[in-house]
């Protein structure tokens, strides 16, 4: 049995049943899962400001969730706040919504769009294929005006905002394979795939289940170039 712990790196706590809802519907019946968010941390993670202000606070969740025998955490948030950090205190699996489901894109088509909220995203994610090293692959990025805490207050406005974007990206970039830039957008894939033709991926379904088989193969991070303070205490 796998027990893990996603954690929203925010104090706004709208995110987690709606995460526990969708999470439990594509996970195995024996897996163990936990949602929850962070009293100290921003209301949300809109800007690498509020993306520092989290950072100590998710590794400090994870060196806990370490200790109480989790077998993986998922940070959700795609700028992935404290994740290498994590790593290096930690001995289990530590996962980010934002590497992660980049990556699982990559195998899914050649040419991939990130689609956000806020200008921000613009260039935070262009930065961000960079650092991966997969800035060739992502020929799209782009943000819907619409700021991560009202996401839910108009879904509908939100959806033909996303369709309009992942339309742009397909005719005018090449686009094969949507990732949605942001943990606010679940339950929005299956629909959006269906209307525009493309995988749009959910980044956080995709990496739960990434960690769920991830821990029942048996694997964790590499500790060969990581000083890992945890075990060493």
């Amino acid at each position: 049995m796998a027990k893990i712990l996603i954690l929203n790196p925010v104090s706004t706590t709208i995110w987690d049943n709606l995460v526990y809802e969708h999470v439990k519907k594509i996970i195995e019946p024996a897996t163990q899962i936990i949602v929850k968010s962070i009293r100290e941390a921003p209301p949300a993670i809109e800007c690498e400001y509020d993306k520092t202000l989290a950072e100590h606070l998710v590794v400090r969740e994870v060196i806990n969730a370490s200790r109480e025998g989790f077998d993986a955490v998922v940070i959700n948030c795609f700028d992935d706040p404290g994740l290498r950090s994590s790593r290096e205190v930690s001995d289990i699996l530590v996962l980010g919504i934002g590497e992660t489901s980049l990556y699982y894109a990559l195998t899914l088509g050649d040419n991939v769009a990130i689609i956000s909220t806020g200008k921000y995203s613009l260039v935070a994610y262009r930065r961000r294929a960079r650092e991966l090293g997969i800035e060739e692959r992502v020929v799209y990025t782009s943000g819907i005006e619409i700021p991560v805490l009202e996401l839910k207050k108009n879904e509908k406005l939100v959806k033909e905002m996303l369709i309009g974007e992942i339309k742009k990206a397909i005719e005018n970039y090449g686009v094969e394979v949507v990732v949605l830039g942001c943990g606010g957008f679940i339950g929005l894939s299956e629909e959006l795939s269906k209307e525009c033709g493309v995988p749009v991926i959910d980044p956080t379904l995709v990496t739960v289940k990434i960690a769920e088989s991830t821990v029942r193969l048996g694997y964790t991070h590499s500790k060969k170039f990581l000083l890992n303070r945890l075990l060493q205490n």
